[in-house]
């Protein structure tokens, strides 16, 4: 990145701008805006219990601008200003190939003037939202306290919330207790705060101008001045260095990051042969289907045999409806000669689901895909694969074709299921053939195209495991 600082706040980026993971057309990404210039403010309260904002008169001392490299690993810029003549300094040392910088803020001067011995550093404003829609669903603020992450929502919290984030209602939340850091995300970047030893984080939201806006303070006692600042992309790398856990958040659920971090780790050691993220996500695809291969199949294979023996069962239902305890030792009874585990088709399914809950999440969060194209239209993976507008409307591609995959897969489960069973039941599958794929493709009609391809690859794999159990020889039903 390229950031100019200067000298309001005792040190205030006034520009940031990432030269990493930028879209086509992006000559670079600034994470400061109007909303958010006047940053990395510090007060503390009198002896009168009024809150002084140190925000005048501050002089660079020490430090000049300066490229960093192998050689220059590090600067620090210093300032200085006066409290009813007294000394205060403030530092900002950036680093070499990271994000992290640390900002240390020298009170000891005035201690005496504070109520309580403690100051507060705030980071202003949040972060612009460069994703359009999407950056609603992400932006929240997070706070990690003894190893949990918590989490205050932002934006809209729901898959067909509003997206207009400028007019969110103000609402402040503290957190009490040691937090291990406290900051700000929109989808694919963040700024958070990993303080020395602090009582209190506060997160306060509120709308500004064109898009949210988030206040983030920290405070501690005076006598622990130094704050290690996080500004930049959610790179799951670059975030894990802060050593503080909140790289189990950067993948999605937390309870999902020891999958959800193998599923990330899988992607990237694929690219470290096949630098392209689109070739990637199709290998991914064929990689968790043969990973999968032998419990779907046992689920298929189950599923098959239910439909088999599906009217013999509804005749059973029928023939013994007046006898609850009957009918259901003629159900198990006719389980048992036909050799079938009613719960067979579901536990595989349950074991399965973490990984494609992780391949989920992964994929819709991971920045990597962030400007990353594939082949003709589909050019950025970390958004919709849009082809043109009409009336305004984006007509993108990827959900139609996932969707009549998955409509097709859907199909061939059913091919050959034997008629005679109860129409209620019949007309419902009917109906989830036509529904389930409906909402699968209004769901993910605006989800990042990396996602789309990934589903559609899987169906294919899903249509061709599908065939090849349709194919096999079934045995014959004993009743």
């Amino acid at each position: 990145f390229v950031t100019t600082i200067n000298n309001s706040n005792g040190g205030s980026f006034a520009s940031y701008n990432l030269n990493d993971h930028l879209k086509e057309g992006e000559s670079f990404l600034n994470l400061i805006d109007i909303n958010n210039s006047n940053n990395l403010t510090v007060s503390f309260i009198d002896q009168s219990g009024a809150v002084i904002l140190l925000d005048d008169n501050w002089n660079l001392f020490s430090g000049a601008s300066t490229k960093l490299n192998k050689e220059n690993p590090s600067t620090t810029l210093s300032y200085y200003t006066f409290y009813k003549g007294k000394r205060i300094e403030k530092h900002i040392t950036l680093n070499f190939n990271s994000y992290r910088m640390d900002v240390t803020v020298d009170l000891q001067n005035i201690k005496a003037e504070s109520l309580d011995g403690k100051y507060t550093l705030t980071w202003d404003g949040g972060l612009p939202e460069s994703e359009g829609k999407q950056d609603a669903m992400f932006m929240e603020g997070l706070v990690g306290q003894a190893g949990n992450i918590e989490s205050f929502r932002v934006g809209s919290a729901g898959f067909f919330g509003s997206s207009d984030t400028s007019k969110i209602e103000k609402e402040t939340k503290q957190y009490v207790g040691q937090s291990d850091f406290v900051g700000y995300r929109t989808k694919y970047f963040g700024m958070f705060f990993v303080p020395q030893k602090t009582d209190v984080v506060e997160i306060t939201k509120y709308p500004a101008v064109n898009r949210a806006a988030v206040d983030v303070s920290v405070s501690q006692d005076i006598n622990f001045d130094k704050n290690t600042l996080y500004l930049g992309p959610l790179d799951y790398g670059k975030v894990a260095d802060l050593n503080v856990g909140l790289e189990e958040k950067i993948l999605g659920w937390q309870w999902l990051s020891s999958v959800s971090w193998l599923v990330y780790s899988t992607m990237m050691l694929l690219y470290s042969f096949i630098p392209n993220y689109g070739l990637v996500v199709v290998l991914f695809a064929v990689l968790i289907k043969l990973i999968t291969y032998p419990l779907m199949a046992k689920q298929l294979r189950s599923s098959k045999k239910m439909q088999e023996i599906s009217p013999e069962l509804n005749n059973i239902k029928l023939k013994y409806k007046n006898n609850p305890t009957l009918q259901q030792q003629k159900i198990a009874a006719l389980f048992q000669e036909n050799k079938i585990n009613p719960l067979a088709g579901c536990l595989p399914l349950l074991i399965q689901m973490p990984v494609l809950m992780s391949v989920f999440m992964v994929f819709r969060n991971t920045i990597e895909f962030r400007g990353e194209s594939f082949f003709l239209w589909i050019s950025d993976l970390s958004s919709a694969d849009t082809l043109l507008f009409i009336a305004g409307v984006p007509l993108n591609i990827l959900p139609f074709l996932m969707a009549a995959s998955m409509f097709y897969t859907m199909k061939l489960s059913s091919a050959g299921q034997p008629s005679g069973g109860d129409p209620a039941q019949e007309a419902t599958q009917q109906m989830m053939k036509y529904m389930f794929p409906g909402m699968m493709f209004f769901l993910f009609y605006s989800f990042p195209s990396g996602l789309n391809l990934y589903y559609l690859c899987f169906n294919i794999m899903q249509i061709l495991q599908q065939r090849i159990i349709n194919s096999e020889k079934t045995s014959t039903l004993k009743k």
